[in-house]
This record gives structure tokens, C-alpha cells and sequence, in this order.
């Protein structure tokens, strides 16, 4: 079992002593652990938890990581020529059908790679057997780990990671085959950048944005204004008057009531109503910052403004290409790094199945099909089994076909050969390309 079933840490060769952590002289780790995020200009304190309840960003997260982890993730093995499904892999059964004894795959890797875009870069637990052989991924919290570069020799350079969970006891140093990181851009290609450090303005922007709407339905007297007193009141009828204004205007449920003012009270507005304060405006153009940050198109995050039925499906491509593509290639490089050793390693790798993803409407689908069918690289069988559908009966869907027309093509400068028939049409000039 992995570090998340350990209580103690792991004598011997995984576990290593640290240096004492007190108050007095804490570690960094210890000041992040208590600091937990950093303030911003607005007046809000944002961390990589409560940026997560800023819906923009947690929608941002959300769809990239779901995006992400439902893809299916296959093994192959290299053939001579074109590959295969390497389902009998151990590997292949740790990615695609069960990574640990309590969690699906998409629940593992959609839990690494929201730790990536949030923290930066996401940490998955390796188990190895006896045998060599990957039997299981548990997903780490990425705030108790932290990745220690040693040089080793001239030129050469390892990495270890040191993780602490004081929580459960747990002191160890990890060793790089028992870590697998997903991390994103960063300074040292071994770190990536927390995107909620490097946002921290833009998300307390938005949450400030949201505190001020809400407050401003909550006191939904018009507090921005002032009531106005012809005489000087004493100190128990300015509580008295102040808490009789409340009592009936304040709140949503007490919003537009008709006021009735006494003994030469006068209302003077002396707030800026949201409109003009481009509150709306604001609070729209956040949503296409956080889109910005994590390089996702706006309507993803429910932003359609820019959206219409005959762009929709380029953006949806554009999605694919722009943002997914590049998680998906660093997961199949850091895995085919650390999970495929020894001679498997060249022989075999993993690689995601976007065809999900990328396909287009029926029609356009159906025609690609019959283009693809028609120059003789898909078969009946090959568009079934695309459109997850069972092979054609009797072998018919085995055949490919191509035009009788067709024959091979001549090298520059090569004459054709007059001695050379068709088997099909005499006289004809095709080269015996006709089958």
C-alpha cells in the first residue's frame, strides 16, 4: 500500500531523518502550512483552498481536470509497423482499470491534475511488487511535498522528494520511481507555478466582487445613503430611528417597500449605484480573467457571449488543441518515464484516446468515413469499431476497398513500360495497377 495507508514512515531505505522544525526556527514548509495563501489588494485572503470557491477558477479547474481524467489511457506496443493494445500490461490495468483498492481512475487522475492546476504540479504515489511490476497510484497532497534536486557526479542530477504529514506521522523521502509528478509550467522543469500564487490578485479581485454583491442585496436598505433629521436628534432617537429603518427596509425580503417619512426626514442618495460603478461589467470581464490564466476558452466557464452555433465546434477543437493537449502529452511523457523500466521501456507506452474529444457532427463524421473508406485505409470493421459499434457480419466489414482506377504511382522521370499489361483491361496504359 502506498504513503496514504501509512501511519509510521518506512524504515530502511525509503525513510530519511530531517532536521528539527520548531516555532522558534520553523522550515518553509512549516510557514505555508500556517500561513496557507497570502492577501491581496482587495482585502481578501486567497489560498489554494478558498480559491476554489471562486466559481470561475473552480470552474476552470473543474472542466480541465474532468476533461482530462475521462479520456481513456491506454498501453500499446510498438509493432514493426503500427502498434497494438497492450491490455495484458500491468501498467495498463493500473491506468485504465483499477490504480488502487479504493478509487477509480478518474477519480485519481482528476485529483492529480486539479492539484496541478492549482498548486502546480500534482503528485501520484508509485507501488511497485516484488516483481518490478506498477500495482498501484495513490494521489498525494502536494503541500507536504517537496522535490529536492542532489547532484550525483559530473553532469548528472537526481531528484527526491521529501514528504511530511505530521497530521498521521509520516517523515519519508521518496525516491523519483515512486513518485509520479504532473506539473505544469514552471521555473525549473521540475516545479510548476501555482497558479493560485500567481492569480492571487485577480481571484481576491473576484471574490471581492462577490462579497460586494451580496452585501450590497443583504443591506438592501440603499446604504448608501443618508436620512436627514431637520433637528437635532439625541443618542437614544438616532438608535431608535436607525433601527426602525432597518427593521422595515432592510433585506431582500424587505426590498422596495414604500417609505414613510416623518417629521421632516429627508432621504439624500449619496451611493453609486452598481451600474455605474461597471459592478456587472466587472464582475463579467473576472470570468475571462480566470480564462485567461488557465488558457481555457470563455465557454467553457459559461461566458457564450462570443459563442454562436456556427463557432461552437472550432472552439470546441480549439479546446482540445490549446488547452488539453498539452496535460495530456506531459502525463504520457512523465509515464512512459517512470512507469515503463528495463527493456519495456521503447517497447511499449501509454498514450490518451482523444477521438472522444475531437469528433465532429454525424454528417460531417459520415463523410470523413466514406473519404477514409474510399482511399482504402478503413475498413467496415475500422468505422464500427470507431463509432463503438460491434464488428460488420460474416467478416464482410474485413475487406478494404479502394477505385479500380487507381494504380501505383511512377518514380520521377520513369517511363511507363509498354510490355507491362493490365490483367483487367488489354491495352490499357494503367501499369498493372488495376487489382
Amino acid at each position: 500500500m502506498g504513503l496514504i495507508g501509512r501511519t509510521v514512515a518506512t524504515p530502511g531505505r525509503r525513510a530519511a531523518g530531517g532536521s528539527g522544525s520548531g516555532i522558534a526556527a520553523p522550515e518553509k514548509w512549516v510557514e505555508e502550512w500556517f500561513a496557507g495563501g497570502g492577501a491581496t489588494a482587495a482585502g481578501v485572503w486567497v489560498s489554494e483552498d478558498t480559491a476554489l470557491t471562486y466559481s470561475p477558477f473552480f470552474a476552470a479547474v473543474n472542466v480541465i481536470s474532468t476533461d482530462v481524467a475521462k479520456l481513456p489511457h491506454l498501453v500499446y506496443e510498438r509493432l514493426d509497423r503500427g502498434k497494438r493494445r497492450a491490455r495484458e500490461h500491468p501498467v495498463y490495468r493500473v491506468l485504465h482499470d483499477e490504480p488502487n483498492d479504493i478509487m477509480t481512475p478518474i477519480a485519481v487522475r482528476r485529483t492529480a491534475q486539479a492539484h496541478a492546476l492549482t498548486w502546480g504540479t500534482g503528485y501520484l504515489n508509485v507501488v511497485w511488487d516484488n516483481r518490478g511490476n506498477v500495482v498501484e497510484l495513490w494521489p498525494l497532497r502536494p503541500d507536504r511535498i517537496t522535490p529536492e534536486i542532489t547532484r550525483t557526479g559530473p553532469g548528472k542530477l537526481t531528484v527526491t522528494y521529501r514528504y511530511v504529514d505530521d497530521v498521521n506521522g509520516i517523515r519519508t523521502r521518496l525516491f523519483a520511481d515512486e513518485v509520479l509528478p504532473i506539473g505544469g509550467l514552471g521555473y525549473d522543469g521540475v516545479r510548476g507555478y501555482s497558479v493560485v500564487a500567481m492569480a492571487r490578485q485577480s481571484i481576491g479581485l473576484g471574490v471581492a466582487l462577490e462579497r460586494y454583491g451580496s452585501a450590497l442585496f443583504a443591506n438592501g436598505a440603499k446604504p448608501g445613503g443618508i436620512l436627514k433629521h431637520p433637528k437635532k436628534l439625541s443618542p437614544e432617537g438616532h438608535k431608535r430611528l436607525q433601527a426602525d429603518w432597518d427593521n422595515l427596509h432592510r433585506g431582500l425580503d424587505r426590498a422596495q417597500r414604500v417609505a414613510v417619512l416623518e417629521e421632516g426626514l429627508e432621504w439624500q442618495d449619496v451611493g453609486i449605484p452598481p451600474e455605474d460603478a461597471q459592478f456587472l461589467e466587472t464582475r463579467k470581464m473576472q470570468v475571462n480573467e480566470m480564462a485567461r490564466w488557465l488558457r481555457i476558452p470563455p465557454h467553457k466557464l459559461g461566458d457564450l457571449e462570443r459563442a454562436t452555433f456556427s463557432n461552437i465546434e472550432h472552439q470546441g477543437l480549439e479546446y482540445v488543441a490549446d488547452t488539453l493537449m498539452g496535460w495530456l502529452v506531459t502525463w504520457d511523457q512523465m509515464i512512459n518515464k517512470r512507469l515503463f523500466v528495463g527493456e519495456d521501456r521503447g517497447r511499449y507506452y501509454a498514450e490518451h484516446l482523444v477521438d472522444a474529444l475531437t469528433r465532429a457532427d454525424t454528417k460531417s463524421r459520415y463523410e470523413a468515413y466514406n473519404i477514409g473508406r474510399q482511399m482504402g485505409v478503413l475498413s467496415g470493421d475500422d468505422i464500427a469499431e470507431m463509432e463503438n459499434r460491434n464488428p460488420l457480419p460474416g467478416g464482410v466489414g474485413e475487406t478494404y476497398w479502394m477505385p479500380l482506377n487507381m494504380g501505383p504511382a511512377l518514380a520521377p522521370g520513369q517511363q511507363p513500360d509498354p510490355e507491362r499489361t493490365c490483367p483487367v483491361h488489354p491495352g490499357c496504359t494503367c501499369q498493372g495497377g488495376h487489382p
